[in-house]
């Protein structure tokens, strides 16, 4: 499965104690994902040349970071030297002792990279991993032929454009993990390896959830990820009204629409919504970094952890922000002009400001669930037009309202979708609570 490259460069080998080591090869084994091959590769490269008397033979081999956990565990003394994965693996690993502490860099790591980053890249007091990305988080796309940023820094206006328009934005839940868009950070959301706090069955959590029921009963919402592409593809076709004006989604999408929309490609973070007590609340959203670790088995240990260090340095960091439009974790590549300059990076680094960190916020547990709940909301709120409609033609027929008046028809379509929401409102205590027990599961 391995798409596998090496590099050797002759030189000398640098010993742990400091001495040289003339004409003694040594292997380093690196696993990253497969479209960040050409990058690890130029790295390599790069690490080789600043350390002309290193001599060392990289093995980079393609491995997924969402399989790392599964794919290191089965045979970790055979598994590479140096790899990356995804935050939430970092305590699986540990336990099956998969990764080595990071002690000699200790420092220097913790000071250089954004606070959250090194926090999930810390295990019970002790930092186990490098901070490579802060890049798994949301923010807004949108098409600036139609709406502008302006328009796009509250949920209200944005869908007063679209219904304007004849058209739609599109906002996903994702299985559950966008859904924690409209809770957090506002209401609790903790996970620390062993117990799952969830406090959403309350007032605030109450109010988050008539909120997005609310909004997703305008009917102006779409709720399915993968079509993004293909919506904001109609309007270049000129069919708005089959299209989008805006987005809810992340890196994994950034190319396709920046190919989609090109020069009118805007990026924001995410907007302000209103709940039904008339409070304006900012969309938080689940953030995620990528980090680099090191097997405690490897035969080269100072030089795994000294490549791995290096990796994820501010030199890299930048290179592959502005190669890969990858986020960084690297405080100082985060200010460089030409980074701040890339719109997915800006706005989801802006939007970093009302994160919750994955890795530190739910279990495995907590997915199902909240798909569930996700889906409840949602489904109830697209089938309140059809309830109002229903209720006008009983009402039509039963002369109780004109149906030759369309004022009489408004006022009454109005009053019945209030009514109706309301009804609706009363189902979401009760879906909570089987939300914060079925997540607390695993306590």
């Amino acid at each position: 499965m391995f798409d596998l490259k090496r590099l050797l460069l002759t030189g000398f080998l640098l010993t742990a104690c400091g001495t040289s080591v003339p004409n003694q090869t040594i292997k380093l084994k690196v696993w990253g994902p497969q479209q960040e091959q050409n990058f690890l590769y130029g790295a390599a490269e790069r690490y080789l040349a600043a350390n002309p008397s290193f001599n060392i033979d990289f093995e980079i081999a393609a491995v997924s970071e969402v399989e790392l956990k599964g794919f290191l565990t089965l045979d970790i003394p055979g598994g590479a030297d140096v790899f990356s994965f995804l935050d939430d693996q970092l305590p699986g690993l540990v336990r099956a002792g998969g990764l080595a502490r990071v002690q000699q860099f200790k420092q220097v790591v913790t000071e250089r990279n954004i606070p959250w980053t090194v926090d999930v890249a810390t295990f019970e007091n002790e930092l186990y991993a490098y901070p490579y990305t802060a890049d798994n988080g949301v923010y807004m796309f949108y098409d600036k032929r139609y709406i502008t940023a302006e328009e796009m820094t509250s949920l209200d206006t944005i869908l007063e454009k679209a219904a304007s328009l004849n058209t739609k934005i599109n906002i996903d839940q994702m299985g559950g993990w966008g859904m924690t868009m409209w809770f957090i950070p506002e209401n609790t959301l903790a996970w620390d390896g062993e117990t799952q706090t969830i406090t959403w069955n309350s007032q605030n959590g109450i109010e988050a959830a008539q909120a997005m029921m609310q909004y997703y009963a305008t009917n102006l919402i779409i709720d399915t990820n993968a079509l993004i592409p293909t919506l904001f593809l109609e309007n270049n076709a000129g069919r708005l009204e089959s299209g989008i004006i805006a987005a809810v989604s992340g890196y994994w999408q950034a190319p396709d629409i920046t190919e989609i929309l090109g020069e009118h490609m805007g990026t924001i973070k995410m907007p302000t919504y209103t709940n039904p007590v008339g409070e304006t609340h900012q969309f938080g959203s689940m953030v995620g970094a990528r980090l680099v670790g090191v097997n405690p088995f490897s035969n080269q240990p100072a030089q795994a952890h000294a490549f791995a260090n290096w990796l994820t340095s501010e030199e890299n960091q930048t290179i592959k922000a502005k190669e890969l439009k990858i986020a960084p974790s690297n405080l100082a590549s985060i200010d460089d002009p030409e980074i701040q300059q890339i719109g997915p990076i800006q706005a989801l680094t802006a939007q970093g400001e009302f994160g919750l960190p994955q890795a530190k916020a739910v279990s495995s547990y907590f997915w199902i669930p909240a798909d569930a709940f996700a889906k409840a909301i949602i489904n109830e709120a697209k089938g309140i037009d059809a309830k109002v409609t229903t209720a006008l033609n009983t009402a039509i027929n039963a002369g109780q309202v004109d149906g030759n008046n369309p004022q009489a028809i408004t006022l009454f379509k109005t009053e019945e979708k209030a009514r109706q929401l309301q009804l609706s409102f009363a189902k979401i205590p009760a879906w909570l609570a089987t939300l914060e027990t079925s997540v607390q599961a695993v306590n």
